[in-house]
């Protein structure tokens, strides 16, 4: 029934922070064409909540195998996403005295 959507959606805005999510270390990555990126997190909230948009990208189209053919757009998503995730590793790592082998 259209009230269990509208508790649920309810819900789910109140406990991930809707448009204003808080926390740290989360790559919001949204491609153009996916119909999903409307609901999504599409500029930089902070330096540890940062955005990318994939112009020409499907849904999630950087996790899928890399082919010759992926569109330059796509090969760049990978890229940045290994360098942030890279980052949010050391960044942990860092704050918690973790030293990778």
């Amino acid at each position: 029934p259209p009230e269990a959507v509208a508790a649920n959606v309810d819900y789910s805005n109140t406990y991930y922070g809707a448009d204003q999510p808080q926390g740290s270390r989360v790559l919001y990555v949204n491609g153009e064409v996916d119909p999903w990126h409307a609901n999504s997190i599409l500029e930089q909230r902070s330096p540890e909540l940062p955005a990318m948009y994939v112009a020409g990208a499907s849904h999630h189209a950087w996790t899928h195998p890399s082919a010759p053919s992926d569109q330059a757009s796509v090969k760049q998503a990978r890229h940045t996403i290994r360098r942030v995730v890279h980052k949010f590793l050391a960044e942990m790592a860092v704050d918690n005295d973790i030293i990778f082998a």
